[in-house]
């Protein structure tokens, strides 16, 4: 259940180029966050696309954004869910990202030369992603999604060290 919104600055990508960008990514983010590119997990994968004037919405050291490199920047925000990725996973993330947007300008992507562009992956805590009126944790997910199996071992872990420390320090546990 990948969700990436693009936040770019208008003009850069045209309707071709968007769709070009959203078919590239999909399995980027499947894999990242399930570790397999499934027809059922494409069904749940969204990119939206985000666009913004950098002369009146992108600012930069509290500047309008009138210097933007070429391609001007972007912003990959990625919402999976807490436990699917290691951070090995994730960085492979990152790198892909950047590779797909640099290669869709002809541009080095290399560190630095692409630092205006940001993928930031933010992870939705167990018990707060919600889809057709349930709510839907890593493992439910994993399923659903046509998840690897072997992706198990290490959300299971994961879960189990946060129920840990919450029973560790008192934290209040809703039992319902």
């Amino acid at each position: 259940m990948p969700l990436l919104r693009i936040t770019y600055q208008r003009g850069a990508l045209d309707q071709a180029q968007k769709a070009r960008l959203a078919a590239e990514v999909t399995p980027v983010l499947l894999v990242g966050e399930v570790g397999s590119d499934t027809p059922q997990g494409r069904a749940a994968t969204y990119v939206i696309f985000e666009e913004k004037d950098p002369a009146t919405e992108w600012f930069v050291g509290g500047e309008p954004d009138n210097q933007a490199p070429v391609g001007g920047r972007f912003l990959f925000e990625i919402w999976y869910l807490e436990g699917a990725a290691t951070q090995t996973e994730k960085s492979n993330v990152h790198a892909k990202m950047n590779d797909i947007i640099a290669g869709a300008f002809g541009l080095d992507g290399s560190f630095p030369n692409r630092l205006g562009d940001w993928v930031i992956i933010n992870e939705v805590p167990e018990g707060a992603w919600g889809a057709s009126g349930a709510t839907v944790g890593i493992a439910a997910a994993n399923d659903a999604l046509g998840g690897a199996p072997e992706r198990a071992e290490y959300y299971e872990r994961h879960l189990a060290a946060k129920r840990r420390v919450a029973e560790n320090h008192a934290f209040p546990v809703d039992r319902a």
